[in-house]
This record gives C-alpha cells, sequence and structure tokens, in this order.
C-alpha cells in the first residue's frame, strides 16, 4: 500500500516523466522539418548601406547586393562563411567639387563601387527553436572604383581630358571623365538573427561593419536581409 505521503511525489514524478517524453518528439520535429542539419548553404542577400567616417563626406549611403554560401563541416555552433559583394553609393556635392577645382573641368555626378571577396569564421546560438543569433568576423579583398561623369547632350562636342579623344554626336547619358581604381585588404564584423523556416531554409537580417584598408579608409554598414538555402 502506497502511504499519502509518497503518493504527491509519485505524482509529480509521472508528470515530469510526461513533460520530458512530450519535448523529445517536438525537439525532434523542430530538427527534422525546421532544421535538419546540411553541412552547405547558400544564401541571397540585399540591403542597404550607409557609409561612416570620411567615407561619408564624399559618398552618400547606397545599396548592397551579395550572395554567398555557409559551411558547417559538423553540428554545432561554428560554421565557415564566403561571401561575394557589391556595393554602390552616389558621389556627394563635396566629392563633385573637388575634383572640378582639382582637374579643371565640368563634373556633373560621380559614383563609388566595391566589389569584394570576404571569408568570415560564425558563431551561432539557438535563441528559439526556430531563432538564432550570429556573429561573425572575417578578412577579404575588395576592389574599389570611383567614377566622375559629365552629362552630354546629343550633338554636342566633347573631349576626354585623359586620353585626348574628342568627338561630335554623341549619345545622351554621363561618360566618365575621371576614375580611379584601388584594391586592398578589408576586414569586418557584425551580427544577425536568423529565422528557420521548412526543409532547412531561413530568412535572416544582418548588419556588419565593413573597412577597406585605401588611403583613406573606406568604411560603411551593409544592413542586409536575406534568405538562405
Amino acid at each position: 500500500m502506497i502511504s499519502p505521503l509518497k503518493r504527491p511525489f509519485g505524482v509529480l514524478a509521472a508528470l515530469l516523466m510526461m513533460t520530458v517524453s512530450a519535448r523529445a518528439p517536438a525537439q525532434s520535429y523542430y530538427e527534422q522539418v525546421y532544421r535538419p542539419w546540411q553541412p552547405i548553404h547558400w544564401h541571397l542577400e540585399a540591403g542597404y548601406s550607409p557609409t561612416l567616417g570620411q567615407t561619408s563626406q564624399y559618398f552618400d549611403g547606397g545599396f548592397t547586393l551579395g550572395g554567398g554560401l555557409t559551411w558547417q563541416p559538423q553540428p554545432g555552433p561554428f560554421a565557415l562563411r564566403a561571401d561575394l559583394e557589391y556595393s554602390h553609393f552616389d558621389a556627394t556635392r563635396n566629392l563633385i567639387a573637388i575634383n572640378e577645382v582639382a582637374n579643371q573641368i565640368e563634373i556633373d555626378h560621380g559614383y563609388g563601387e566595391v566589389f569584394g571577396l570576404n571569408v568570415d569564421g560564425e558563431l551561432r546560438s539557438r535563441l528559439s527553436p526556430l531563432t538564432t543569433a550570429f556573429f561573425l568576423a572575417g578578412v577579404g579583398v575588395n576592389h574599389r572604383r570611383i567614377a566622375l561623369t559629365q552629362t552630354v547632350a546629343f550633338g554636342g562636342y566633347y573631349c576626354d581630358p585623359y586620353f585626348g579623344y574628342c568627338d561630335y554626336g554623341l549619345v545622351p547619358g554621363d561618360v566618365v571623365v575621371a576614375s580611379a581604381d584601388t584594391t586592398r585588404f578589408s576586414w569586418n564584423a557584425g551580427a544577425g538573427l536568423d529565422f528557420a523556416l521548412r526543409n532547412g531554409e531561413s530568412f535572416f537580417i544582418e548588419a556588419r561593419y565593413m573597412r577597406l584598408e585605401t588611403s583613406q579608409p573606406t568604411e560603411f554598414v551593409p544592413i542586409t536581409v536575406g534568405v538562405r538555402f
């Protein structure tokens, strides 16, 4: 015969066992349907990139497009990530005015472009069955191009001050009158949130600080959203 004192403990133990047995199938369900482990995930992303520091004096914020893959050799918090990215920024009036004086030419517009390959280590931390925080940092090689342009009307006469080429009847549009290209080492660090979709896919949002080691550092912060698949 079970004593009245032991009966509540027996009921509590039974409830705990039922809770554990219920959580195990639920966790298994999430792992199998939402987060089946895969060693490689591809991703695509896009977003807005504000500029920082001296870079903001010469370029307005612009857009970023990118894609790449994440390699996780075994289940766990660590992964290796590679990204190919393109960022575009419009030149500020300050940069245009400086170059008009220095080159003695008329400049109407300008832009900066950054093409890069970046490799990062990624640390992931599960916040809930469907949400994961991640932190990343790494290095890369980026090519920066700055181009200043002049708007030419149809039938106008245009001379390239660098190549000495002159012609009539150009199609209306912008022509590059000055440019500069440089390839430099870069580094970056950032963080984001990953939201699980079905079959191992996920939606993510992240922000990264990017710095190119140009003569005056090129600094910007891509804030992007993307999909892993």
